[in-house]
């Protein structure tokens, strides 16, 4: 099953299951300031890590940085094709999975919103790294076709890309979709809970894990760098636009009543 049939199908889970009992709003929710959100994605800190990312881009290629890191991956064939198991599986399915259980396995509307807001920084870093992998083009790794010792990949072309539109492949290039995604949901919670230190630790540990993964066999180092400064961008617009909402709604649960005949308080629970 390829990449993006897994992605929409899960969602197409996501979306019917959902309907399934009274929660809180799930469309307008998961669609909250999603335009908004999506153009912060770009200019997020000014747009600093996007230049970031393309400039540690270049310095890993011209270092050999990325070149080492792919012969790394083709002399140990064995750590490869096992470490490249948790983001080509896990990396897939957890951007449903996760977002699903929050909504559905809590009746703590907080806790259902934060769910709803992993599910956009899902999308949004989904959509934008393959935007962005259309215009970008980059050859991926070839880690197996290269310990297959095919004499096209023996050589370094860590600096191949084909700029332009749809020149190469919507699933690999660069930046990488699995990190992104996996660092956008993170960071997401991360926001929206700053002062929890097992959410910081579960979140950075599974970003690592899904980018570290992913490196092993689909994608250059430098594609993981700027996956990640992708998703932090994302997370950080999503996790505060979702915070805003989450404080909205709680001042909304308190409110002044008055009639001809009462004055009182208004709270709900």
């Amino acid at each position: 099953m390829s990449k993006w049939r897994a992605f929409f199908l899960s969602f197409l889970l996501f979306f019917s299951v959902s309907q399934a009992s009274e929660r809180i709003p799930l469309w307008e929710n998961l669609f909250y300031r999603i335009g908004q959100n999506s153009l912060g994605t770009f200019t997020y800190a000014y747009g600093s890590h996007l230049a970031l990312g393309i400039g540690a881009t270049y310095a890993m290629v011209e270092s050999g940085i990325d070149w080492k890191w792919n012969r790394f991956c083709v002399r140990h064939e064995t750590l490869s094709l096992w470490a490249s198991l948790p983001g080509g599986v896990v990396g897939t399915f957890a951007p449903v999975a996760l977002p699903l259980a929050l909504y559905l396995g809590s009746d703590d509307k907080e806790i259902q919103l934060a769910g709803i807001a992993m599910g956009q920084a899902a999308l949004l870093a989904f959509g934008t790294t393959t935007v962005i992998k259309a215009f970008t083009g980059r050859t991926p790794p070839h880690v197996l076709d290269a310990i297959d010792n095919d004499p096209k990949y023996q050589e370094d072309y860590s600096d191949k890309f084909r700029f332009g539109f749809v020149r190469g492949s919507l699933i690999d290039g660069w930046p990488s979709g699995h990190t992104a995604t996996a660092v956008a949901m993170a960071t997401t919670l991360i926001t929206l809970y700053p002062d929890n230190s097992w959410i910081l630790a579960g979140g950075i540990l599974y970003s690592a894990t899904i980018g570290i993964s992913m490196s092993f066999i689909a994608h250059w180092a430098s594609d993981i760098f700027a996956g990640m400064l992708t998703g932090i961008a994302i997370g950080r617009t999503v996790g505060k636009s979702f915070a805003a909402l989450q404080n909205k709604q709680a001042q909304s649960k308190v409110s002044f009543l008055i009639t001809p005949s009462f004055a009182g308080i208004n709270v709900k629970f």
